[in-house]
């Protein structure tokens, strides 16, 4: 069992592949984020993708809400990670923002859940902070545990909206529907077109073959 959940661990916080800089993840960041922007507001062929997502997020707040007390707020209530998870620490709250929350499918209530799922599984649990990598360790989290065909819609809320986000100089972007196809889903720096070499991403200029 000790071995079982040392595995555990280290699947769960496996490490991501770029590395910081100009042509590792800020490079990731222009790629995911200008896709995101050029994507248009909807897909048809996202909404199972969607529907799995919500699915899986109502599960898991039932879970949340047996061991921390969840209050909805109409601001954003924390400056920092650290911040809320002195707050889940002290008293047992864990107070979520229904700001900004217009979304094409997912209703204010299931948007306040996932958010609630996000900030606990992610930023809480993992102690991570309220950053571009922070958020990229949060959603490497998430991934492993929900099913594959919510994976899509996962990428594009979590990873796709903050990159969009910080390449846009911490503007907040439109909620989308949509499934961002260029980028490995599951592993995380890995995009079409790209070749990984030393950790950054560099264009695969190798001729297709006929």
């Amino acid at each position: 069992m000790k071995l079982l959940m040392e595995q555990w661990r280290n699947f769960l916080n496996e490490k991501l592949v770029l590395k910081p800089g100009e042509n590792g993840w800020d490079k990731y960041m222009q790629l995911v984020g200008q896709a995101y922007m050029d994507a248009p507001d909807e897909q048809p062929e996202a909404v199972a993708s969607y529907e799995a997502l919500a699915a899986w997020v109502n599960k898991f707040f039932e879970r949340i809400v047996g061991v921390v007390d969840v209050e909805f707020v109409d601001y954003h209530p924390y400056k920092s990670s650290k911040e809320m998870i002195q707050r889940v620490k002290d008293e047992g709250v864990l107070l979520i923002s229904t700001a900004d929350a217009e979304h094409p499918i997912f209703d204010a209530e299931t948007n306040a859940k996932f958010r609630t799922v996000h900030d606990f599984g992610g930023h809480v649990q993992k102690k991570v902070p309220f950053s571009y990598l922070g958020e990229l360790k949060a959603y490497n989290t998430h991934v492993k545990m929900i099913p594959p065909d919510a994976v899509p819609a996962m990428f594009t809320e979590v990873v796709g909206q903050i990159s969009c986000f910080y390449m846009n100089e911490k503007t907040n972007c439109p909620q989308k529907m949509v499934i961002l196809d260029d980028f490995d889903h599951v592993n995380l720096g890995v995009v079409k077109g790209y070749k990984i070499i030393n950790k950054e991403l560099v264009k695969d200029e190798t001729p297709e073959r006929e």
